[in-house]
């Protein structure tokens, strides 16, 4: 136990150390309800960031799960290999180039090895990514299945992921039963969307 708690909290593996922690610490606060996971963290962090995390292959789960998995996996290379090789390299210069080297290689594999652990988990957390309905139904087509469709009332059908959603429908076309339109925008106060004809719309003679 002596040996463990030396290397663990010994230069290069004490930078590891703290970083799990840090995120030990965080999950301890979430699983106490005193914190929301941010289950978005790696698609809203920005542009370039987002694209690093894609280069990775670490995208599609939860950002705080990518950083636990990287400073778990680093740590563990930190220590094992200056548990093994750490105690034969003399102090010094020497030594700060070992330990920075030994920084970089821990990062390295701790990014090769997150990468395959979290392939099987992206279906788990596929839900928490996909777009706010309001997004994703918009540009969709729909069936009228009420009588007609007006600037005030009407009923249309749309598929979305299998599912079948009946929604109130809007359009400054006249829509009759059975007619086929498309969704454009949603309008929040009413709980419903603006349409227009199938035709129309890829015609581009509406904007609705």
């Amino acid at each position: 136990m002596e040996t463990f708690f030396a290397v663990a909290f010994s230069f290069p593996t004490v930078v590891f150390s703290v970083l799990l922690c840090v995120a030990i610490i965080y999950w301890l606060i979430s699983l106490l309800g005193m914190g929301d996971i941010d289950a978005d963290g790696d698609i809203d962090a920005g542009g370039d960031f987002s694209g690093l995390m894609v280069t990775l292959g670490l995208q599609g789960v939860p950002l705080p799960l990518v950083l636990t998995l990287l400073f778990l996996f680093g740590w563990l290379t930190s220590y094992f290999v200056d548990l093994i090789i750490g105690s034969l390299v003399p102090a010094g210069l020497l030594q700060w180039l070992y330990a920075a080297a030994v920084i970089v290689a821990a990062l390295v594999a701790s990014m090769l090895v997150t990468s395959i652990v979290v392939r099987p988990l992206r279906p788990l957390f596929r839900r928490a990514f996909l777009q706010p309905l309001q997004k994703r139904i918009v540009g969709t087509p729909c069936v009228v299945i009420s009588s007609r469709v007006t600037e005030t009332s009407g009923r249309g059908e749309t598929v979305l992921d299998g599912a079948h959603l009946v929604l109130q429908i809007r359009s400054h076309s006249a829509l009759s039963r059975r007619e086929r339109a498309v969704i454009i925008e949603h309008i929040p106060d009413k709980n419903a969307w603006w349409v227009v004809p199938e035709s129309e719309f890829h015609s581009g003679g509406s904007t609705g």
